[in-house]
């Protein structure tokens, strides 16, 4: 984890530092910028925007567990649920949540409620249901690799022990035109990546990538 991006591991539980404030993070990978909270960790406290912004900068991935269904009467829970969204939505952070339910269903509103209240939560929540639905999709996905700093997005994986998984999620990041297949130019980003990853360094020469080029072309060819 990087002191740039405001978080604290000299302490004995990690934290994220925003405004002065400390957040601290249960769980984080070590290798790589991923983070676990509970719902009571984000939402039960008096935290805000900026607070939720320094995780989303923090973590490239985020996992939040055990959201409850929800009503009026946790209205603070519910107005920093959906500041949470919003901002995890906004820096492109990859969401990974267990909840008591469907987004749709999450929040329960009754009809007599829906009719009195000026809540702006009530009206808020069909946009945060929308982004909810939008960060499971595969364009969101590819936003979310492709906004993340190479060291960032590689350090997840084992280079020597890549699944089909791994392969895809490299394929989304470095397929930037997504034309099903990488162009020489898109593979020496991927290649100097690579290089910069395990030897430190992104010095690719053109013979070597030329190498690539020549199979490229045998395999047209056939």
């Amino acid at each position: 984890m990087k002191q740039s991006c405001g978080l604290r591991l000299d302490s004995p539980e990690p934290q994220v530092e925003s405004q002065g404030r400390r957040i601290v993070v249960p769980r984080c990978a070590k290798l790589s910028d991923a983070a676990f909270f509970s719902f009571a960790d984000l939402c039960d406290r008096p935290l805000g925007a900026a607070d939720y912004l320094a995780v989303g900068h923090a973590f490239h991935t985020v996992f939040v567990a055990d959201i409850p269904r929800l009503t009026m009467q946790e209205r603070d829970q519910v107005r920093r649920f959906i500041t949470l969204i919003d901002t995890l939505y906004e820096t492109h952070t990859k969401l990974v949540c267990t909840a008591e339910l469907d987004p749709i269903p999450l929040f329960y509103v009754s009809e007599e409620e829906r009719k009195t209240s000026v809540a702006d939560e009530i009206f808020a929540w069909d946009r945060t249901v929308s982004r909810l639905m939008e960060m499971q999709s595969a364009a969101y996905l590819t936003t979310s690799v492709r906004s993340m700093k190479a060291d960032q997005f590689l350090s997840q994986y084992k280079l020597k022990s890549l699944s089909d998984q791994d392969f895809k999620d490299m394929w989304r990041r470095y397929d930037q035109d997504d034309s099903g297949f990488l162009d020489m130019e898109e593979l020496r980003v991927l290649l100097e990546d690579l290089l910069e990853r395990q030897c430190g360094h992104r010095n690719l020469s053109d013979e070597y990538l030329s190498d690539f080029s020549t199979i490229e072309s045998t395999m047209n060819q056939a």
